[in-house]
């Protein structure tokens, strides 16, 4: 629902703010006060065409702005301003977006009814949304879309196997490469790290050598060597040491350095004793690494990226290499799936058939309560492309007179008559299943050519719209002005110089019934007229205060 909307400077408005409320939500005001200005405000905001035209006298830009809280919790920021150059953004959020994708993404959220408007959407849902949900057979449509996805799956692969059938020749020639390349390797992971150890003791081993044999000579070799002078210093020791504690705690101590040094002299002299001088090893650990390097800068950077792909290419090569069985195996099941998607969608269909006739009854009903029984409504289903959700297409044709062959909704010429029917369609849906469409629902001209009790009806019909959902309405009708749950009163004002439409909301319950006894009886009020007003709101309340919880 709208929970804010400010709009500057559309032709007379230089700054409207409003709150919408939940429930139903009507503008009443003066012929040409403005309150048209408001719902071409909400089209600009669903992607409607903008016009550097509608920009008010004097200013460099028009623009609006609405906050939308959805039904899962999110908040959703609408903003789109147009400037005199015909220059213009749209942003959601804070993201920029072209007119078509804000046109997309409002689509659902935000439904105008009572405009020229091309797109086939009725309460913020497409015809097949609409019908699918009066219908009410999810497990058809969710087996129609199962079967069309795992059809659609395996021609995917059967139209690539065809494909690579063409170069298949080529592409066994590639892969058997690739796998002879590989395999011959015999790649193992731990191996690069002990190559890479091996070749630095190799490039050193000179070095090595005279370094461990010199360390061996000064620890344990020469008489004057480290574990000898340790071995002096214990003899010195040792005679004192059964009598002073202190002494024989560190001849102790000084026997496990010696311990100690031997166990790394003898490290020192295996080391030595292993290491050689040897060129021609180190340059066949330095091939193999360069072969191991080569590998991974080639199929994956590192061993184990090596191996995935040498998996992959394998079974791309067994397929390709049994292309004949794979063939008619794909070939097999895309028929079976096929044949499966099309039993569904033929059960979806006749569902959706069935459903239309009962749709038509239950919309032509809400006609009739809005005094258009002359008005006949049919919902087309008929057969169209292959789609997840059925093969049918969808489209509601209105003949608004008895003789007249049927037209789709949108080429009716009076807004005020599209609009009713809209109401029709969403009341009719609404009664099958009171949690349907989630949008905003905006009604415009819905009150053109009508009064008295069908003024009364249409009132009530989209009360009990507004009972699920925010609807806004602009009307002349106190009838239908008596059933909001929140009042807004348009009028302008001379300033300056300049024409301006001001808005505000009539919370006082005499506000609004100074307001209804206007629309009632003109700028000079009747006593009855302020009667008549007030039992217009008492016989509303109780559904008002419906509508608002």
């Amino acid at each position: 629902m709208i929970s804010y909307l400010k709009v500057q400077n559309l032709a007379i408005v230089e700054e409207f703010a409003i709150e919408p409320g939940g429930g139903l939500n009507v503008l009443t005001g003066e012929t040409g006060a403005g309150k048209t200005l408001l719902i071409d405000s909400l089209e600009f905001l669903r992607g409607g065409r903008g016009s550097s035209e509608t920009i008010r006298s004097g200013a460099e830009k028009m623009s609006a702005e609405a906050l939308f809280h959805l039904s899962n919790g999110d908040e959703v920021i609408v903003k789109r301003d147009i400037a005199i150059s015909g220059r213009g953004r749209a942003l959601m959020n804070g993201s920029l977006l072209s007119i078509r994708e804000l046109a997309e993404s409002m689509d659902a959220i935000l439904d105008i009814h009572g405009q020229s408007e091309s797109h086939h959407r009725v309460a913020g849902q497409s015809y097949r949304e609409v019908l699918d949900e009066y219908a009410a057979h999810e497990a058809l449509l969710e087996e129609t879309r199962s079967t069309y996805r795992a059809w659609r799956d395996t021609a995917a692969q059967l139209e690539e196997l065809t494909h690579a059938q063409r170069d298949r020749a080529l592409r066994l020639d590639l892969l058997r490469y690739q796998i002879e390349e590989i395999s011959a390797a015999k790649l193992d992971p731990p191996e690069e790290q002990s190559l890479r150890d091996e070749k630095s003791i190799l490039a050193h081993a000179r070095e090595l050598i005279e370094a461990t044999a010199g360390a061996f000579q000064l620890l344990e070799e020469d008489e004057a060597s480290a574990l000898a002078q340790l071995g002096r210093a214990i003899h010195l020791l040792q005679p004192l040491s059964r009598e002073i504690s202190s002494l024989g705690e560190a001849a102790s101590e000084l026997q496990e350095v010696i311990y100690r040094l031997q166990d790394v002299a003898r490290k020192l002299a295996g080391l030595s004793d292993s290491v050689r001088h040897d060129p021609a090893r180190l340059d066949e650990v330095e091939e193999r690494l360069v072969t191991i390097e080569r590998l991974k800068k080639k199929y994956g950077g590192s061993i184990d990226a090596v191996m995935e792909h040498l998996a992959t290419i394998g079974e791309e090569h067994a397929r390709l290499s049994d292309y004949e069985g794979n063939l008619g195996k794909l070939q097999a099941a895309e028929h079976r799936q096929s044949a499966a998607y099309r039993t569904a969608a033929e059960k979806l269909s006749k569902s959706r058939q069935k459903a239309a006739r009962a749709f038509e009854k239950a919309i032509q009903d809400e006609l009739n309560d809005l005094a258009m029984e002359r008005t006949t409504v049919r919902v087309a289903v008929e057969q169209g492309t292959d789609g997840a959700d059925g093969f049918d297409r969808f489209d509601i044709l209105v003949a608004p007179n008895r003789g007249e062959e049927p037209k789709p909704m949108q080429r009716i010429a009076s807004g005020g008559e599209l609009s009713r029917i809209q109401l029709a369609i969403a009341a009719a849906l609404f009664k099958a299943s009171p949690r349907s469409a989630a949008a905003t629902l905006v009604f415009d001209e819905i009150d053109a050519g009508i009064g008295g009790r069908v003024a009364e009806v249409v009132g009530r019909k989209l009360q009990e719209l507004a009972v699920r959902n925010q609807v806004i309405c602009v009307t002349h009708l106190p009838q239908i002005a008596s059933f909001a749950a929140t009042h807004f009163y348009v009028w302008k004002e001379d300033s300056g110089g300049h024409t301006r439409a001001c808005i505000r909301r009539l919370d006082a319950h005499e506000e609004r019934v100074a307001e209804i006894a206007r629309m009632l009886g003109g700028e000079k009020i009747p006593a009855s007229a302020v009667l008549h007003a007030r039992e217009l709101l008492d016989g509303a309340r109780p559904r008002r205060a419906r509508a608002r919880s």
